[in-house]
């Protein structure tokens, strides 16, 4: 047997949950890191709902919770100074459990992650640890890293290997596998600084989107004290990383002023629509940035690397303990691939609104956007915008196959709080139980059992198998209701493979799931 079933090359957010999740599952895994400790400035500031969720599952929720803030609204003002548009969150009930965006302390979260990491006992982690070089062949991968105190290079070998490095990927450049440009490429300047309370009250209140042709930008409200400034770079700005303060306090004049602020980092970046082709060649697979780049338009960058984390560690789980296929990981890329490109897509096009510089386009965008909605500027939810999966592991549309799946608070004998905290992370089919008979429940948990799956059913309780729930608040019931279905099908990762209209309907996407993943179906 290898030393390690996973080698994981980065310590982000991507590798360090993708370990955490590893894991928890009881996968050998080892994590390189080039830097001596995590770093220490903010870079991400926004998360969602389903990072709050892949939290949950690995026990870190509660301890996240005083590094975050709920989301503020997003106004964008056009030319004039007025709204032209404005994004916010959906209204409780929290469908998944969670409110649907927040904003955080980037090096505080990933610090609550890394400790998490020294707690599993078959997690690895190598900081000040360089990947010199690696390679696979038709039994495992290698990587040869130049470990912190080592006086030579040390080969490691496992199964996998996932490269979770960073947009400028040496693995996936080594790999040879290009990047598909989506056509969106801006200088911006981003500025973290943490503003004493008393002037806290003289800056505004939500995010602010100034799309202004002079120069686009945008402000943030951090958690506690922490502002974000992201500020289009002009012809003639600097473009270094490490952004000279003599141009930085004029662009900031508009704020604050020299001294009304402590300034926590300021660094000159390009904003980019970047998809990888190929996710996997055979037995390494990419994550993160190393396989997609999106302009930060609607928090979702580090998101999107927390789904591939979430999609791909189930499924390594699986095919590490022998339950899978190694073909279960082609429906990776069969997933994430069009939904990531979606997103970034979406994103880029809430950008073009905001990047336009040319004063003319700016007043006519301006007048068109309000016309849209009839002259008063409607509210849009950011989470409507968020595509589901079109492919992959998943049955058919019409079924709400990958739909994300409600998780509501609800209450089963002794136990009161979120449903996954009672049911675990596995596969669930989810059942009313008015519409269940004796029979079909002892089907459903035969049907369950290969999979290690659990059955919820939604109502009063009974002396037979599976968890009984009653809800807080409808979400369940509601759901049932709105799609007429009688039963859903829950993935590992909170994603729909179908609901039905029928028991047997039921049965049979469960049967056919079990075909698709499972080594020996019989």
């Amino acid at each position: 047997m290898k030393p390690y079933d996973v080698i994981i090359a980065g310590l982000g957010p991507t590798g360090a949950t993708l370990a955490g999740l590893l894991g928890q599952a009881g996968v050998r895994v080892a994590v390189f890191d080039r830097l001596p400790d995590l770093y220490p400035l903010p870079r991400a500031i926004g998360l969602d709902h389903e990072a709050m969720r892949i939290f949950q599952q690995l026990g870190l929720a509660e301890k996240i919770m005083p590094h975050i803030a709920a989301y503020r609204p997003s106004e964008y003002l056009g030319m004039d100074g007025q709204l032209i548009k404005r994004l916010d969150t959906l209204p409780e009930p929290h469908v998944l459990g969670w409110a649907p965006n927040y904003v955080f302390d980037q090096p505080a979260l990933e610090r609550v992650l890394r400790e998490r990491l020294s707690s599993l006992l078959t997690v690895e982690v190598f900081v000040a640890s360089e990947i010199e070089d690696t390679g696979q062949d038709a039994d495992g991968v290698w990587a040869d890293v130049r470990v912190q105190g080592e006086a030579t290079v040390r080969r490691f070998t496992a199964s996998y290997l996932v490269a979770c490095d960073g947009g400028a990927s040496p693995v996936r450049k080594r790999l040879g596998i290009e990047l598909e440009d989506l056509q969106f490429d801006e200088p911006w300047l981003v500025v973290d600084a943490i503003v004493p309370t008393e002037k806290l009250a003289q800056l505004p209140q939500t995010q602010v989107q100034y799309c202004e042709a002079g120069r686009p930008s945008t402000f943030v409200v951090g958690p506690g004290n922490h502002r974000r400034w992201e500020i289009m770079l002009l012809e003639g700005d600097s473009l270094s990383p490490d952004f000279p303060p003599e141009e930085l306090w004029p662009l900031l004049s508009r704020w604050i002023q020299p001294g009304e602020a402590k300034l926590w980092r300021a660094a000159a970046y390009r904003f980019h629509g970047l998809v990888a082709r190929a996710w996997r060649r055979e037995r390494i697979l990419l994550a993160g940035d190393a396989v997609h780049m999106t302009p930060p338009f609607m928090a979702q960058g580090m998101v999107s690397g927390l789904r591939d984390a979430h999609n791909l560690a189930w499924k390594l789980t699986r095919v590490i303990q022998g339950q899978s296929p190694p073909t279960l990981l082609d429906t990776y890329q069969q997933e994430r691939y069009p939904h990531v490109k979606q997103t970034i897509l979406t994103a880029m096009g809430l950008g073009r609104i905001i990047c336009e510089r040319d004063p003319v386009k700016a007043a006519e965008r301006d007048q068109r956007l309000r016309e849209a909605h009839g002259g008063v500027v409607k509210t849009e939810f950011r989470q409507n915008m968020i595509p589901k999966l079109q492919t992959g592991l998943i049955a058919e549309p019409e079924d709400q196959g990958g739909e994300l799946f409600p998780q509501p608070w609800v209450r089963s004998k002794d136990f009161a709080g979120r449903l996954d905290d009672l049911t675990g992370s596995g596969f669930r089919v989810v059942v009313q139980a008015a519409a269940l008979s004796a029979q079909e429940q002892a089907a459903y948990l035969a049907a369950l059992a290969p999979l290690g799956g659990v059955l919820v059913v939604l109502g009063k309780a009974s002396a037979a198998g599976g968890v009984y729930i009653t809800e807080d608040q409808p979400l369940l019931s509601n759901w049932f209701h709105a799609h007429g279905k009688v039963a859903m099908v829950v993935r590992p990762d909170h994603y729909l493979y179908g609901a039905a209209d029928s028991h047997e309907q039921s049965l049979e996407m469960l049967q056919r799931i079990r075909a698709d993943i499972s080594n020996n179906t019989h």
